[in-house]
């Protein structure tokens, strides 16, 4: 399953990098982490992206998406 990065899945749904790790920590973005502290990275499966834009009204960008699913 294709994954995006933090700061790609803001992209894709047009918001902050703030919004998306808000939407992982409160757990309504499913998400997974990997390292610890500042090298922590977050991976985000694309269909859960498309999921969560649509129930909670973001749009997303397919062809943004496209391009990072690549």
């Amino acid at each position: 399953m294709p994954e995006v990065t933090a700061p790609e899945a803001a992209a894709i749904i047009g918001k902050s990098i703030h919004t998306v790790h808000r939407r992982i920590d409160e757990g309504t973005l499913l998400a997974r982490k990997e390292g610890t502290g500042e090298r922590k990275r977050v991976y985000i499966e694309i269909d859960e992206l498309r999921r969560f834009a649509g129930e909670y009204g973001y749009r997303f960008d397919e062809v943004i998406a496209a391009k990072y699913a690549g």
